[in-house]
């Protein structure tokens, strides 16, 4: 077998988006010698680049795109982008006969299919794994993209038929497969649909004294952390005003981690008089700063899975999840779930400042919740029986 990848991903997102489940998978199977290859938007050669900046910007100034119920220009972008790939990827996967096409997204994987017609000699078996919630076209409202209801059921119709075309569907929850057939109307499940969830994500662990050492942290202060990019999804204007409200004697400091422009969040902290109370980072070591805090939070409004809150549960962080999409199905009991909503942020935390007992119980449930749960070989079984199910029908 011979397996090719493929997200829009940059090479950046790769260490805070899929890379952080994708990349332990493909060097599972490599193990197991099975070649494999990854390919996001950084492996674009220059020619191609430049090829989709052109036609996006060509498309973007066609007269009436903002005057319209949707968004044209970003919904061009983020279509052109994927289109993109999955041209990369149809190319790729003739000139060097991969057995097996894995598109990470549905407009890959449709322009994966519409592509492979300009390359006849591409027999590559293809499925798709949805990283949303629910059908892709509701990650992208959900993310903030204004689409109107014609686009809207255009763009699901779209989706529909790509993955009735696909050799296999995964998603990483059960609920996640459940809700994209119900949003583009599929009745039963199809039998080639699947929940795989994603692995225990392997972290470095760190005593919280030694952590905090390396950051330059003190004890005294009770440090809350969120992880996530910076987009409206993840709903970090909540957790800022959540802490800012807090009640407590010691000093309180909440961090993020995440890239993106913080120019907004940052604006809002300085109305609640909380600027001096809030730092933005990145990092390449999730867990040294997972190991440090005191409570982990996650405000987002929807998570197919939720990498980051599976993070703190194995760090052994107390964690505050909104119940959205997969988290309930991943983290349990292991975290506290609470509405996506203001006061019931608010007083998840501050429940978690006033006992500590409860605290490190909640933490413990989570470090529980996360040591019986599967490992990236157990993960790679599943994917391999796939890969190798397809190989024997197209040999068959």
């Amino acid at each position: 077998m011979k397996i090719l990848m493929v997200t829009r991903e940059t090479q950046a997102e790769k260490r805070y988006g899929l890379g952080r489940s994708l990349i332990p998978l493909v060097e599972e199977l490599r193990q197991r010698n099975i070649t494999v290859d990854y390919i996001c938007q950084s492996d674009l050669g220059s020619r191609a680049s430049r090829w989709q900046y052109r036609l996006y910007r060509l498309l973007a100034m066609l007269p009436g795109n903002r005057r319209m119920d949707t968004d044209f220009p970003t919904l061009f972008h983020a279509l052109i982008e994927r289109l993109n790939m999955g041209r990369a990827a149809a190319k790729l996967a003739a000139k060097q006969k991969f057995t097996h096409v894995h598109c990470h997204d549905p407009i890959i994987a449709a322009g994966f299919r519409l592509f492979t017609q300009l390359h006849p000699n591409c027999h590559a078996a293809w499925g798709v794994t949805e990283h949303g919630f629910g059908c892709y076209i509701n990650a992208m409202l959900d993310d903030g993209m204004k689409l109107g209801p014609n686009i809207t059921r255009i763009l699901r119709n779209w989706e529909a038929r790509t993955l009735n075309a696909a050799s296999w569907v995964t998603a990483p929850t059960t609920s996640g497969i459940t809700q994209i057939a119900k949003d583009l109307g599929f009745s039963p499940i199809p039998e080639n649909w699947q929940a795989i969830t994603h692995a225990r994500p392997i972290i470095n662990h760190y005593k919280k004294q030694d952590a905090r050492i390396q950051l330059g942290w003190n004890n005294e202060s009770i440090y809350i952390l969120g992880v996530g990019r910076i987009a409206a999804v993840k709903q970090f204007s909540l957790l800022i005003e959540a802490c800012a409200r807090l009640k407590t004697n010691q000093e309180l400091k909440l961090i993020i981690l995440g890239e993106g422009d913080y120019d907004k969040l940052q604006k809002e902290a300085q109305q609640l008089a909380f600027t001096d109370k809030l730092q933005f980072t990145t990092t390449e070591d999730i867990g040294l700063y997972l190991c440090a805090a005191d409570i982990y939070v996650s405000t987002s409004a929807s998570e197919s899975f939720g990498m980051a809150n599976f993070e703190a549960l194995t760090a052994g962080t107390a964690a505050i999840c909104t119940a959205v999409g997969g988290v309930p199905d991943v983290v349990g009991d292991g975290a506290i779930l609470v509405s996506p909503c203001l006061p019931k942020i608010t007083d998840a935390i501050q429940h978690l400042l006033d006992d500590s007992e409860f605290r490190n119980t909640t933490a413990q449930k989570g470090l529980e919740r996360a040591n019986m749960w599967p490992d990236i070989t157990q993960i790679t079984d599943y994917y391999e029986t796939i890969y190798r199910q397809m190989a024997a029908k197209k040999n068959s």
